[in-house]
């Protein structure tokens, strides 16, 4: 039998909440542009959040990242914690389908001071990871269209050094993962959780902060 799960209050959830955004992830004045602008410019609001951008530069810095790969850029804020986790020397590779997405992002980097480690580029992340065969990252963030999810998670398997990183952003999908009759997104997410809970090569887990980090360790 599985123990009682320990479960919060709404409020009490949003106040530690609260607590960790105040004492372990604030944002600094870049990173709050970045967040009005986004919004300012009227692109969707669905980039990760501060506690999950901190828990992201935390495991890059305690991996030793040097190499980087993010599927899903949008306005660049997901990039900017990550950059900031990275040596000077250090390289992070983003990947975006949509040009105003990257033309923002690129505007959000220089304004982080850290577009001297960032490539962007552009198009859809198959073709764009094709290109990429032949390289190896220290760590993945995947962060773009749930159907796609296996599909990325059979490439970072494949790209990502033994002792690196896989990870991935919505594990929880706002509540949808463990919902009857799933639509089409969350039923592919949970064909990817499946596949990194399973997969012989990984050790996997779900950060519960947030809407949930997926993070799996190569072999």
């Amino acid at each position: 039998m599985f123990e009682r799960i320990l479960t919060f209050d709404p409020a009490i959830q949003h106040d530690l909440t609260a607590f960790i955004r105040q004492w372990f992830a604030p944002e600094d004045d870049v990173l709050s542009a970045v967040r009005q602008n986004t919004r300012g410019k009227g692109l969707p609001e669905i980039q990760i959040r501060p506690e999950e951008g901190q828990i992201l530069g935390f495991l890059a810095q305690m991996l030793g990242a040097r190499r980087i790969l993010e599927i899903g850029t949008l306005a660049g804020y997901s990039g900017i914690w990550l950059a900031r986790a990275l040596p000077p020397d250090g390289k992070l590779i983003t990947l975006e389908r949509e040009k105003r997405h990257a033309a923002l992002a690129r505007e959000h980097f220089n304004m982080a001071g850290v577009s001297d480690r960032v490539e962007i580029r552009e198009g859809d992340a198959m073709e764009t990871l094709d290109a990429l065969d032949d390289e190896t990252f220290d760590m993945v963030f995947i962060d773009a269209e749930k159907s796609e999810y296996p599909t990325f998670l059979t490439w970072a398997v494949d790209h990502v050094r033994s002792g690196g990183l896989i990870t991935a952003h919505n594990a929880f999908r706002e509540g949808q993962l463990v919902a009857p009759n799933p639509e089409e997104g969350t039923a592919r997410l949970r064909e990817f959780l499946q596949s990194l809970a399973s997969d012989a090569r990984l050790t996997s887990t779900i950060i519960p902060v947030g809407d949930g980090i997926a993070a799996a360790i190569v072999k």
